[in-house]
């Protein structure tokens, strides 16, 4: 089973494989913000540090949310990540 790391508090936890971090957090009240939750507000924006492989790649629209919130060259966002194998994220302020 894959493992999150939260790298804002240390937090790691088990996450079955295919699901969304969306869901996750929503369902544990995992640090991680949200907003609109369908990748156009940009509230959830992160950095994988660790394991940027280990989730489903960036589509156009959250590419196109991500450039009008953040410069952070490595940017995602929560809501639309799938988990695959084990990451490590961090909040882009």
């Amino acid at each position: 089973m894959p493992k999150i790391t939260f790298l804002a508090n240390g937090q790691v936890a088990d996450i079955p494989a295919g699901s969304t971090l969306l869901d996750y957090c929503q369902e544990n009240a995992a640090p991680q913000d949200f907003g609109c939750t369908v990748g156009s507000c940009g509230t959830c924006r992160l950095e994988i540090v660790e394991g940027a492989g280990n989730v489903d790649p960036i589509t156009d629209e959250e590419r196109e949310t991500l450039e009008m919130v953040t410069d952070h060259p490595d940017g995602r966002l929560g809501c639309q990540l799938v988990i695959h194998g084990d990451i490590s994220i961090r909040a882009i302020e």
